[in-house]
Order: structure tokens, then sequence, then C-alpha cells
């Protein structure tokens, strides 16, 4: 059945619906607004047209990439069971129930399979065809333009999202923004070519929040240099950080790492070697908020502190600080001006040219890039296990590109990586070891039995296509990891969730087959982390029986002699603590 864009929008207003109906996932969907939206609500200038689509971006990006913490996954993904239910009972008194539930079946399949990004119009010679260039990556898409097909012309650019429907058409998301403007196509295809070379990868993958900033963000946001104002800027610090998922001691620890050093406002991108380095580090390790929405905070947070002006500031400095502060006033009049022309509607390219002279951006600027380090892009392990999905679909015959889906835990995992030669083997080791059980990713032992296969895939991948050898350290552990992990995922899934970080490690060296409950038992016995002290102890009765010689568990030894067990490793773990 082909798809159209009527079917797309009818299947996200379902979505939607299930979302508000249920109280966790709404609170959870507006909390997400300061994240999708960092600077004043779109629409504010009174254009309702504006502010529905920005609306159904945002429900678009919360239903596809927002990692939700009550669902733990894709909003979209998890609740296929609740859209079936709702699509039988909307579809009920349809003349052709089956006709219009294969319909909405076919939008939520798309749905679940389209991806964002910046698509440069083609047209074939009679015009009567349109195709999609993906700046980002070398795919090229026939795509079912409906409304748009007559205003548009060779050389546009569709910013959004793209839904594929039968026989490879693609379909754009209603949502879709057309940008024209030949300067602004040449500048952008530049910029993307050098992130390539210099950052190494061949596929750049754009999120949608990423073009949200780009290409929608409200008039009057900061833009480069301008910082946010606040009166109180550590409480409305706290308050974003606990919008996006932090809290209690991790708040207080981020705000003093952040507030210790003020930030670069001419450094775009963040995460390497700087504070932000380590707070998202222990972050994909120790929690499971959405990394791209903390990470949005964690940088407006980081704006406001370093906005502060204290004690600190050296007497001597009160020249500089003035000179500062013209510089920055002329700044924000060159922004605003830019803001206003558009508000005019004046060439886009000009007005960008204009913008680079005002700010100062020129030839100088580019004749220094060429010694600057080169910048690191998080997010480039996802973008790497994309580029194999298609490599993969297109040179191996019968593979299923679904097969790979499930790496989507190790792109959450490895999303502070900037350099995908910077991935490791021993990196694998901390995600399927530890990060897994830690953050309960996997849902079934069907999963996580297509895990062990697909990395084992993503393994040999790296090494042919982009020498990078993860393998040599890693791969000898698939074939154990094949039946501990599924084992392993369920002893975890018998534990009440962990509430806290407390416990140590123990690594079982003998277990006692006869119940606790008996006098005649001897015990478990375990031995505290690598080359540890031993004890003798009872291992909690939800876990006998299917704990072996060898298993990893995080816990503590109660007074009574009984392991009270946070989180259970497989055997395979013992690699990282001999490490």
């Amino acid at each position: 059945m082909a798809l159209s864009s009527h079917s797309i929008e009818r299947c996200l207003e379902l979505l939607g619906g299930i979302v508000r109906a249920r109280p966790d996932l709404t609170a959870e969907f507006e909390a997400s607004t300061s994240t999708f939206f960092p600077a004043t609500h779109p629409g504010a200038a009174g254009d309702f047209r504006e502010t529905l689509l920005a609306g159904r971006r945002h429900l678009e990006w919360f239903l596809l990439e927002h990692h939700s913490p009550s669902l733990r996954g894709s909003v979209a993904e998890k609740l296929a069971e609740e859209f079936a239910a709702a699509v039988d009972s909307a579809t009920a008194q349809d003349e052709d129930a089956v006709a219009a539930r294969t319909e909405l079946a076919v939008a939520f399949d798309a749905l679940l399979r389209s991806h964002t990004g910046i698509f440069e119009v083609e047209l074939t010679e009679a015009e009567e065809g349109v195709w999609g260039r993906d700046l980002g990556g070398f795919g090229t898409y026939a795509l079912l333009v409906e409304g748009l097909g007559a205003r548009l012309r060779a050389g546009d650019l569709l910013v959004g999202r793209l839904y594929p429907g039968a026989e490879a058409v693609h379909v754009p998301s209603p949502t879709v923004a057309v940008v024209r403007g030949e300067e602004v196509r040449i500048a952008l295809t530049q910029d993307l070519e050098r992130i390539r070379q210099t950052g190494g990868v061949n596929v750049l993958r754009i999120s949608q929040l990423e073009l949200e900033a780009m290409f929608f963000a409200e008039q009057g946001a900061p833009v480069g240099g301008s910082r946010a104002k606040s009166a109180d800027p550590e409480a409305e610090a706290r308050e974003l950080l606990a919008a996006a998922g932090l809290t209690g001691t991790f708040v207080e620890r981020a705000i003093r790492t952040l507030a210790a050093s003020p930030r670069d406002p001419d450094q775009l991108v963040h995460g390497v070697e700087d504070p932000l380095a380590a707070i998202m580090d222990e972050l994909a390790f120790e929690t499971e908020v959405d990394l791209d929405g903390a990470r949005g905070a964690l940088i407006r947070a980081w704006d406001l502190l370093s906005n502060r002006r204290g004690d600190h500031q050296p007497v001597d400095a009160a020249d500089a600080s003035q000179g500062e502060d013209a510089r920055g006033a002329a700044q924000t009049e060159a922004v605003e001006a830019f803001a206003r022309g558009r508000e005019r509607g004046e060439d886009a390219a000009d007005l960008l040219r204009k913008l680079q002279e005002d700010l100062g951006i020129g030839e100088e600027a580019e004749e220094t890039d060429a010694d600057r380090p080169a910048p690191d892009f998080p997010g480039v392990v996802g973008a790497m296990i994309d580029e194999m999905r298609w490599e993969l679909a297109s040179t191996r015959e019968g593979h299923d590109p679904a097969s790979l889906d499930v790496l989507e835990h190790l792109a959450r995992f490895a999303r502070p990586i900037g350099v995908f030669e910077e991935l490791r083997g021993r990196d694998l080791f901390q995600f399927a070891t530890f990060w897994l059980q830690e953050t309960r990713a996997l849902g079934s032992d069907t999963e996580a039995d297509a895990l062990v296969t697909a990395l084992g895939e993503f393994c040999e991948w790296s090494l042919e296509a982009h020498e990078v050898d993860l393998g040599s350290e890693f791969l000898d552990a698939l074939e154990g990891l094949r039946e501990s992990l599924p084992r392993v995922r369920r002893l975890n899934e018998a534990l009440p969730r962990p509430d806290d970080e407390e416990g140590e490690a123990y690594e079982f060296l003998a277990l006692d087959d006869v119940q606790p409950s008996s006098f005649e038992t001897s015990g478990d016995r375990v031995r505290a982390g690598q080359g540890g002290e031993e004890f003798t102890v009872m291992a909690p009765e939800p876990l006998r029986g299917a704990l072996r010689v060898g298993d990893i568990v995080r816990a503590r030894i109660a007074l009574t002699g009984e392991l009270e067990v946070v989180t259970c490793y497989p055997p395979e773990a013992r690699a990282l603590l001999e490490g």
C-alpha cells in the first residue's frame, strides 16, 4: 500500500493522543519543550502556522529521537502495542476498516524507519520526478512531494524528516522546510565536506534537534557569543538540569564543576578535555537520562553560570571587561540586524555574508583553520552504525537492515565519543558487560541474542571499512556473551531497580546448591574485586539456580551474611576488573 502524508499525519495524531492520555508521558513531553526549544517558544511572534509546525516537529522528535526515562527507550517503539489498540478503536467505524488499519500500519513502520537530514532537490529532465540528495550522507531518494512539487526548484534544500514508502519512494514530513539560495547551499555543502575531511567520517547524521537549532530557532535566541542573562543563574541552572532528568547530588556536582570554569562562548563544540566531558561520561555510564537533552541543558546552565560576575574577577580587568562589553554589544546588534532582515524577507545569503562581516568572520579565520585540532562530533558511533546498515543493505544479498536496530543501544552508550578511531574493544566490554546491566536496556532474551550477533558484525565491518580494530580485544568474548547476556538479563529482571550507587564488586568462586534455609548449607564463596578478600555468603533466593561460578555482582554483605545484590554482570566483565 502506498504511503501518503495524510496517513503519516493521522499516525502522528494517534501517537500524540496516546502520549496525552498518559500522565507520565504528558509530563515528560511538556518537560522536553525546554530541550527542543532552547529559546522562547515558537510562535511568540503570533504566527499560528509556525506554531503548529513547530509543535509537530517537537512531537516527531519526542516520538522518534527522544530517549524516554519512563519507557526506557524510544517512545514510538515502546508504544507499538498501544498504537495498535488505538488504530483498532479509531478505524472501527470506517467502511473499509481493514484497509484503514493496513494504511496506518504502513505509516507506523515508515515512522520507525524515517530519518532527518538536509536534502538537495534534483529534478528529472521532464521535471516530473523529484529526487533528494542527502548532503550529510551519500543517498539519493525518490520523493513523493505532493503539495510541494509545483514550487520546488533544482538546488532547493529540503530540511527535515523523510518517511520511506513502497518501491523506495520517500514522503517528506508535513513539517519539512524549503530553503532556497545558491550561496546557502554551497556554504552548507562545503561545511559538511570539511567536517568529513577533518573528522574522518563519511556519513553525517543530523538529528532533528540539530536541525531545529540550525534552521528553525526563534528570533532573539542566543547566537554565537551571546549569553543568557538571569537574576539568579544558579537557581535557573538547577531548574534546567532538573528538567533534563538530572537529580540530587549529581546536579550539585555539575553546578560546582561548570561554575569553576567559565565557558568560552566562541567554542561551539564541547565535550573533549573540558568540564563537560567528565559530566557527560558519568551521565552515559551511571544514568539513563536522554544524553542529547542533558547535553543541551548543561551547556545552557554553563552559559548562565559563566555570565555570573563575582568576587573572583581581578580588579585590573576592568578595562578589558569594558572592551568585552563593547564587543558584546556590537555582536548583539549584528545578530539583531540579521534577525530584522529575516523578518523583512531579505535574501538569506546576503544576510549571512553581512553577519559574517559584522562578527569579523572572514578570510583570516579560514587561514587559521588548518592550525586548529580536528573537531570531534559526539554521536559519530551512531553515524557509523547507520553507514554500516546502508552499506550491508546494498552489498549483501538478503541482509535485513532491521537486524542492526539493536545497535542503537551501542550508539546511545557511545554518544560522548567524538572520533570513531577512539572507540576501543575495551569500550565494547564496558558496554556489553556493565552498561547494559546498569541501565536494564535489554528487554528480552531475543534482543540480547540479536545484539551479540550485531556486535560481531560491527567489529568485522569496522576493521574492513575503517581499519578500526575492535575485534582483537572483544570478539573472543562474544561466544560466552551469547549464553551469559540473556541469563544475566533475567537475573537483573528479578532484582529491584537500583536507586543508589553503593555496593562492591564480588566474583562468585563457588555456589552451594543447598537451599539457604537448610542448616546443612555451607554457603556461597565470593571474592571482593580482583584478587581481594574471600567471603562465605548466602546469595538471595530469587537468584539461586541461575547464578554461575564466575558471575560478578555489585552488592553489599548484610550482617546476617546474606548478599544484598544490586546488579549482576556476566563473567566476561572480569576482563575489565583485571585491567
